[in-house]
């Protein structure tokens, strides 16, 4: 028995030294893998890209400040997508001084908006081939490299890599290997493998987890007074011989949006934090469906049809001409147009709210975002009273729906937002398959309510200063400046923007309650930890005053007896000059400032919204009448949405966490 044994022994010898003689085993390397196209709305993964470099530029700043590694995960945590929005869109070489030689004055979004599969003209999710390919992947297309393969391989050595047996690349083994062919099948994943050539494989087994987002809510989730491609100025054309004209006074000249009617961008704060999930979790993908609306309420934008901000061309009425907004019909409402999406049937309402017969959907959801309340309860109208002159044009009281004074707007918090919330909170959990686990049961929690932020705070975190009442000196305020073309209509009042104040306050307290009554997620950072304090829209960076970001005056032609003052003509009637910039050269709508809030000048200078003839000719006296141009201002600006897209994340990183650790 001795001699079989010692045959046996001798046996097992050889074969584990044979292992261990293996390149890839003898190096200690592993297979490292990730997503390519983490968000699935970007049809070009180079869209991904983007973001991602940004985010690891943005590390690596972190990495030079000499922070604590604690301290270092806090700055990365508050503030990822604001840092990755600097180094994106800063005017500046990110974290620096010194001007960027090719500055893309329109934005990041500019390149993307054509390469979505989002189709605006079907207003769906049908661009990438249809809505079952973008809604079901069937595959994701993925990265492959080894870990250590640099310093611990021959540099001659050459690998073969397999995805469950079959052969998809054959490369240095330094190399990471990628491209469209080069995927893992979803939802089960598959064997990972690689061998330098003659030798035997090391495995990894690989699954992806594609998260299904959806965003509703209003103008503070659409991205409002921040499009895909702002309004173009001309330094020639000037409208009442003083202001601005765009370069192209037409329906061409038009701002451009993911969705026209709903001023929907790729710079809303819940685009922005779903984009951001998929950059920091490098194995998962998100599928992003977006329904957000400017001007949307619970009643009238998400439960049912809303009217929109756009408006149809002048129609005619006897011997004036009046404007018209467009309606939503009765199948226009948010919640209808994403059941309409996740069901493989044509949706039944039941009391108003929309089901999918017998539960058929396309696949559950993981996450609901909502950014909604406002509207139900005046928020524009407290605005307008806040900054109204006595007496104002009827017609810029009615663009803005009236007045809401504080005392109605606390009231309208305290009768009508509880019930609106119950509402919703009782339509969503009937409507929608969002469950945390495979019994289907409904899952409050992964409904994200996003707080508002305090918007009128200066540089110093200081309530915006203004004039006690109309005067001679308004123009020297700051928070006047920044409406200086609209001080006909308009005017900053430091008791009032105090009361309104006081009312964002109690605003978060109200909806962090009935989130929690609901058993929603409050992203609440935003408002609670004073994120925009030293932003709102009177705010300048004093250091950078020269700098056309930083001005709140309205360019204009011509002079006036103060720097601060609206320009008046030249009493010689010789050529004015552009002041304080020149609006064809030195518009920048997402360069870096220190307001995170679209001013009323900022919104003309951005979207600049115009009212059409039936031929498509601009009107600009009714533009002008109906306040029509200053669509979107009093909004967060796009680093403003990379802040409450922050807020988000520092609710979502643990559910996350939690989620990829086990949960569904």
């Amino acid at each position: 028995m001795a001699r079989p044994l010692l045959f046996l022994l001798a046996l097992l010898t050889l074969l584990v030294n044979d292992a261990a003689a293996q390149t890839l085993t003898a190096s200690g390397v592993r297979i490292e893998w990730q997503v390519a196209n983490r968000f699935r709305l970007f049809a070009d993964p180079r869209s991904f890209k983007l973001h991602e470099n940004a985010w690891r530029q943005y590390q690596l700043f972190a990495d030079q400040q000499g922070l604590s590694a604690e301290d270092r995960t806090t700055l990365l945590a508050r503030t990822s997508v604001l840092g990755s929005e600097h180094v994106l869109n800063d005017r500046f070489i990110a974290f620096s001084s010194i001007l960027r030689e090719n500055f893309d004055w329109r934005g990041w979004a500019a390149d993307l908006h054509d390469h979505m599969c989002y189709d605006p003209a079907k207003r769906r999710y049908t661009a990438c081939e249809s809505l079952d390919d973008y809604l079901v992947p069937q595959s994701h297309a993925i990265e492959m490299w080894l870990s250590g393969a640099g310093a611990a391989l021959p540099k001659d050595a050459v690998c073969e890599w397999r995805i469950d047996g079959l052969l998809v690349a054959e490369a240095a083994c330094a190399e990471r290997v990628s491209g469209p062919d080069i995927a893992l099948p979803y939802p089960g994943g598959a064997e990972l493998s690689v061998n330098v050539v003659g030798e035997a494989p090391i495995l990894v087994t690989a699954q992806v987890r594609d998260l299904l987002i959806a965003g509703l809510g209003d103008s503070f989730a659409s991205g409002e007074g921040n499009p895909n491609v702002p309004a173009a100025f001309d330094d020639q054309r000037r409208f009442r011989n003083f202001y601005p004209e765009r370069r192209e006074n037409d329906a061409g000249g038009d701002a451009v949006w993911t969705d026209e009617l709903c001023h929907r961008s790729l710079y809303g704060q819940q685009l922005r934090a779903a984009l951001q999930l998929a950059v920091e979790n490098p194995q998962i993908s998100v599928t992003f469906l977006d329904y957000s609306c400017s001007g949307a309420g619970i009643e009238a934008g998400i439960l049912g049809p809303q009217t929109y901000v756009e408006r149809q061309p002048v129609a005619e009425r006897g011997s004036g001409q009046v404007p018209a907004f467009i309606a939503g019909d009765r199948d226009d409402g948010q919640l209808f147009r994403l059941v309409k999406d996740l069901c493989r049937n044509r949706p039944e309402t039941r009391k108003g709210i929309p089901r999918c017969p017998d539960a058929a959907f396309r696949r559950p959801l993981d996450f609901l975002f909502l950014t909604v309340g406002g509207n139900d309860i005046g928020f524009s109208n407290i605005v307008a009273w806040a900054s109204l002159r006595e007496g104002a044009s009827s017609n810029a009281a009615s663009f803005f729906g009236a007045t809401v004074s504080a005392d109605e707007f606390r009231r309208r918090m305290r009768d009508i937002l509880p019930g609106a919330y119950a509402r919703l909170a009782a339509a969503l959990e009937t409507a929608l398959p969002l469950a945390s686990s495979d019994d289907g049961v409904f899952d409050p929690a992964r409904v994200v309510l996003s707080a508002y932020p305090d918007l009128v705070t200066n540089e110093a975190g200081e309530i915006c200063a203004a004039a006690p009442g109309d005067g001679e000196d308004e123009d020297r305020y700051p928070a006047n400046q920044s409406l200086d073309m609209f001080s006909s209509w308009l005017t900053a009042r430091a008791g009032r923007l105090a009361a309104v104040r006081e009312q964002f306050a109690t605003l978060h307290r109200r909806m962090r309650d009935l989130a929690g009554d609901h058993g929603w997620s409050f992203a609440g950072s935003v408002y609670a930890d004073r994120m925009f304090d030293g932003h709102g829209f009177c705010a300048q960076n004093l250091r950078r005053i020269s700098d056309p970001a930083e001005q709140l005056m309205m360019p204009c032609f011509g002079t006036a007896e103060r720097d601060t003052q609206t320009c008046q003509s030249s009493l010689s009637g010789k050529p004015g000059n552009w002041r304080p910039y020149d609006p064809a050269t030195q518009n920048y709508p997402y360069a870096m400032r220190q307001r995170w809030v679209r001013t009323f000048n900022d919104a003309y200078m951005v979207v600049n919204q115009k009212l059409k003839d039936r031929a498509g000719r601009i009107d600009e006296e009714a533009s002008a009448a109906v306040f029509s141009e200053t669509a979107g201002a009093l909004h967060p600006s796009a680093e403003g949405h990379a802040v409450l897209a922050d807020s988000m994340m520092l609710t979502l990183r643990p559910m996350i966490s939690d989620m990829l650790s086990g949960g569904r």
